[in-house]
């Protein structure tokens, strides 16, 4: 990579000076890999049972909201973010979604004795991209407008699948701008990169919401 461009990334966010180990490494990208296993499951699990009592309506929310964005969302966001650098990010909310998929469609494969091609295939291109968007998700704790641009990706995206809830109360749509406040929060490093990623937002909806490019992207699944 050209040294300038390391120079202007480094300017945007630094990598952590303290170094890690490639078994730290390996850990991280398992535990990882790991944590979406559990999430397909909790997720597909979510699907199976009867939305009777207590239990059962829990498990529908968490069914509702897993078979939407807003979740896989905040988590790669947060996955990426704490990472000590953007290729360790990228590593990770891959390995993360490669584990997700598989529980999720190795279980329904087990369930129903047929395998979701179909769906497997989408949503893995999706995580064939992942890699990319968590690269540049990482810069958004860092300084500036370009910062203020990565950390409102994900942002604005959350507002304007979420944005229906104001006026259907829909839980889901609930969830989605509540991770999207999550996000809004924890992402500026002070006040006046707050600002700079609202501006940035508003700028990231406006997109979406005169396009098609969540039904391009996302349509059908």
């Amino acid at each position: 990579m050209n040294l300038s461009i390391i120079e202007l990334l480094s300017k945007i966010r630094g990598e952590q000076t303290a170094s890690i180990t490639m078994q730290q490494k390996t850990l991280q990208v398992l535990l990882s890999f790991s944590f979406g296993v559990l999430l397909g499951f909790i997720s597909k699990y979510s699907d199976t049972i009867p939305s009777n009592g207590l239990l059962g309506y829990i498990l529908g929310i968490i069914s509702d909201i897993t078979t939407r964005l807003g979740i896989w969302v905040l988590l790669a966001t947060i996955i990426a973010v704490w990472s000590n650098n953007p290729r360790i990010g990228a590593i990770k909310v891959f390995a993360f979604f490669v584990g997700m998929l598989l529980m999720y469609y190795i279980y329904s494969m087990w369930l129903f004795g047929f395998f979701p091609t179909y769906y497997f295939i989408h949503w893995g291109v999706i995580a064939l991209a992942s890699p990319i968007a968590a690269y540049i998700v990482w810069f958004s704790r860092g300084n500036g407008w370009i910062a203020a641009f990565c950390a409102a990706m994900p942002i604005g995206l959350l507002v304007s699948t979420g944005y229906p809830f104001f006026y259907t109360f829909a839980i889901t749509h609930g969830f989605e701008i509540l991770f999207s406040v999550i996000l809004f929060i924890i992402l500026p490093t002070n006040q006046k990169q707050r600002l700079r990623i609202f501006t940035s937002m508003l700028f990231i909806m406006f997109i979406i919401r005169n396009s098609n490019i969540l039904s391009y992207l996302f349509g059908g699944l």
